[in-house]
Formats: structure tokens, sequence, C-alpha cells
């Protein structure tokens, strides 16, 4: 199975300058955890809600003064709509990472998959339950 089966479409993407505030709306009117964060075409990060909460909130940031680009996550890590489910899940599980943005041969942004969105689909539920263990860890505390 590929990731265009299983990938969200269409996903809708901040710009750096959109403050903390109006992402916030955004996550919440969508029902969603993150954004991707795009500059024309480009993808140059992606923000979410425990971003501006850790990276953000905590750290005494305005939110209707503060963007996105101060708290987003810069190195994003991204798969094609050809890549096999199984070894993307692999890889989020590598990473640790909940999430990966989608990207066609010119690297534009053309959707989202996310840990859930693989494990509805994905054939070997073992595979499943070793990313979402790996995804779990827990990770480094983060300094600022």
């Amino acid at each position: 199975m590929k990731i265009r089966d299983v990938m969200t479409p269409d996903a809708v993407a901040a710009h750096p300058g959109t403050t903390l505030m109006a992402a916030a709306e955004m996550m919440r009117l969508l029902n969603v955890g993150s954004l991707p964060v795009i500059e024309g075409e480009r993808i140059v990060g992606i923000v979410t809600d425990r971003d501006i909460v850790v990276r953000g909130l905590a750290l005494g940031f305005d939110p209707h003064g503060a963007s996105v680009a101060d708290v987003m996550t810069r190195n994003v890590v991204t798969c094609s709509v050809d890549d096999d489910v199984n070894e993307v899940a692999q890889q989020m599980r590598d990473l640790q990472v909940r999430r990966l943005l989608v990207v066609d041969e010119q690297e534009r942004l053309i959707g989202i998959v996310s840990l859930g969105d693989l494990a509805m689909e994905m054939e070997d539920q073992e595979l499943a339950g070793r990313v979402l263990e790996g995804i779990s860890e827990p990770a480094t505390p983060m300094t600022h």
C-alpha cells in the first residue's frame, strides 16, 4: 500500500508570520494538531499544538504577537505519495515523529500523513505497535 492511499490530501498550511493565536485557532477549527508552514510553494517548517504551548506560551511568548516562525520545527521530514506505508511507518518510528508532510516531485506540499492514518491501514499490526512504541519513547527534555 502506498502513502497516497492513506494520506490526508490538501493539508491547510500556515505562513511563517501567522501568529500563534491564529495558528491555534486554525488547528481548533480543523480539529488537527499540526500545520505545515509554507512560504510561497516552499515548505519551511511545521508547527504543532505542542510547539505553541511548550516553545511558545511556556517561554512567555505573546500568542497575539509571536509567530509560528518563532516556535516551528524547521527540519521537516517528508515522504512521497509513492512511498510504501510500512517503510514510512518505520521511518516515523526511527525519527520519533507522529506525522510527515507528503510532497510531490517538486517538493511541493500535497498532503500530510499521521501515525493514526498509518495505524489504521497497516496490515502488519505488530509493526504498527512497534512504531507507536518507538514514537512514544521519552525524548530528551528541550532547552531553549
